[in-house]
């Protein structure tokens, strides 16, 4: 007897200790029993910074990035941008087309007329250049008058500006060519601005 009564108090100690343990054990981390809600619920932790969402605020998403320079977007200032080629629609010869080849076809002078703007041209002009997006010349057989359509990216509540575009490419012409022609410039939604040199 002597015997059992001292491995009662270390049974005792040990059944107080190994109690919580053994009740730990019965739940795996995260899980609860069904219905059951709080902090180790069975549903999802939107807290956690594993959760299978996408991360929305890192840098190596899949999105396209919007703010870089090296963007699909045409570039409407740059010499090469994509030419709308030369008007259509003149019906001077038989065939009532523009000739392709020979005198009379339409010469591009979108550079020509750049460098102007740039370096010739008084300062308060300069900042055409960034509109103009082609410039094409031609004269027409059997006539003395050149003709010159002019592209520019100025909308309708712009008009002052195609006016004053089309009063600067006469001058440019009359003093650097000393010939004589009419211009149209076109922009989007119709706006138009005509001056003859």
């Amino acid at each position: 007897m002597k015997i059992t009564i001292r491995r009662i108090p270390v049974v005792a100690a040990l059944v107080c200790f190994c109690l919580p343990l053994v009740s730990c054990g019965t739940e795996h981390a995260g899980a609860r029993a069904v219905g059951a809600s709080g902090p180790g619920s069975s549903t999802a932790d939107e807290t956690s910074d594993d959760q299978s969402l996408p991360d929305t605020t890192t840098d190596d998403q899949s999105l396209p990035d919007e703010t870089s320079d090296d963007q699909t977007l045409p570039d409407t200032t740059s010499d090469d941008q994509q030419d709308p080629g030369p008007p259509m629609g003149d019906t001077t010869d038989d065939d009532g087309g523009v000739p392709t080849a020979g005198p009379h076809r339409w010469f591009p002078m979108l550079r020509e007329f750049r460098a102007y703007l740039t370096t010739n041209a008084p300062e308060a002009d300069a900042a055409i250049a960034t509109h103009v997006t082609s410039v094409y010349i031609r004269t027409p057989a059997g006539s003395t008058r050149a003709m010159a359509v002019v592209r520019v990216d100025y909308g309708v509540m712009e008009q002052e500006d195609a006016d004053h575009t089309a009063k600067v490419f006469a001058h440019w012409r009359d003093s650097l060519y000393g010939d004589h022609g009419h211009v149209d410039v076109l922009g989007p939604a119709k706006t138009n601005a005509q001056q003859d040199w």
